[in-house]
């Protein structure tokens, strides 16, 4: 019975058809990751940490519009995608190039919310003035080119039904153009969203070891870049073919793979508090710690470590959802409200000839 259910969205074919089967297959393994990756995010945002900000509600859209377009890419297959166009029906050809049509949008519109989830991340733990006009500027870049490449993804031929029904008299945008143009955008904004925090992070004072790994995290993007590139290829083989639906196939799943892709690198950050949950061992602040032990040297010359009380918790700012870990609590201070809004600071104390002098570095950490 299932596999009755699943030819009829996906029936048997030649080896052609089985060449466009294999667009479904991996566009589908992607959204399913993507569906479970998205669904431990925000277990661990509600369940875990009570919170829920905008970055999750644009990476939930973008979701959405993913598991759409992989929809589209099932009836692009269903209609003979992979196969030459002389073996497809009228009917075929136009309704596998209406759901090519249809997909295009919702591929842009996905990794614009995914890209706008980043910088609204951004946004929320990093409080330095110019990197949040940085950020600002950016979000107005992806947002503009973003409205371009769904729109012109809609009315790409007028009239618009031309994209599907070439005998109709009427004009196209040359695809090549548009579609390259629409890539290098996206590679372009993916190189910036992983560079803007590196200097930020780099500043941080934590041990070594885990400054790396959490660069790590945020550098986990690269491979949004990586994917964007080799679609390139297949974008150029599409643009040029004069057989569609069989050029079509491997544009169909990198595009779903740079999709998913995105979604998935954009959520690794906020699995922390997942991961700490059922491994708590493995992101110890034990180092963090010893690390920000600070040295004191009393009046007759001995030295001597100490290091000041240390609390983890998360705090909800009203505008960002600011969630800090390790914050200093002084002795005999009571313990902060977490949902009073909570800056991260690290003090290191050093005592000489009777004076005391202090130093203080913002630190904001974990998401």
């Amino acid at each position: 019975m299932d596999g009755q259910i699943l030819h009829t969205f996906i029936p048997r074919g030649t080896d052609d058809g089985a060449h466009g089967h294999r667009a479904v297959v991996v566009a589908g393994v992607l959204t399913a990751l993507s569906v479970v990756v998205v669904g431990m995010r925000m277990y661990a945002r509600l369940g875990l940490m009570k919170l829920m900000g905008r970055e999750d509600y644009t990476i939930i859209l973008s979701l959405a519009l993913a598991i759409c377009y992989f929809g589209l890419v099932c009836a692009e297959v269903h209609y003979g995608l992979g196969q030459p166009d002389k073996t497809l029906s009228p009917r075929q050809l136009k309704l596998q190039l209406k759901s090519l049509w249809a997909s295009i949008p919702l591929y842009n519109a996905s990794l614009g919310c995914t890209k706008f989830s980043i910088l609204f991340q951004y946004l929320r733990i990093f409080p330095e003035k110019r990197f949040r006009l940085v950020c600002w500027t950016v979000l107005g870049i992806v947002a503009l080119y973003t409205t371009w490449a769904v729109l012109s993804g809609y009315v790409n031929c007028v009239p618009v039904a031309k994209f599907w029904d070439r005998e109709i008299p009427g004009g196209c945008l040359d695809f090549e153009i548009v579609w390259f143009f629409n890539a290098s955008m996206n590679i372009a904004t993916d190189v910036a969203l992983f560079i803007l925090p590196m200097p930020l992070l780099s500043r941080l004072q934590l041990p070594r070891t885990q400054k790396i790994g959490l660069m790590g995290i945020f550098a986990i993007g690269i491979l949004v870049v990586i994917t964007s590139i080799l679609r390139l290829q297949s974008l150029r083989e599409v643009a040029r073919a004069t057989d569609t639906s069989k050029s079509n196939v491997g544009a169909a799943y990198w595009t779903a793979a740079e999709c998913n892709v995105a979604i998935i690198c954009a959520c690794l950050p906020f699995l922390r508090p997942l991961i700490s949950r059922f491994f708590p061992k493995l992101l110890s602040t034990h180092s963090y710690n010893r690390y920000n032990s600070t040295t004191t040297r009393n009046k007759t010359g001995v030295s001597r470590s100490r290091s000041r009380p240390r609390m983890e918790l998360f705090s909800q700012d009203r505008e960002f959802g600011m969630c800090t870990i390790d914050v200093d609590v002084k002795p005999g201070e009571a313990s902060p409200n977490p949902a009073s809004g909570i800056e991260v600071t690290t003090t290191m104390m050093q005592e000489s000839s009777g004076r005391e002098d202090s130093s203080q570095r913002r630190l904001v950490l974990g998401v």
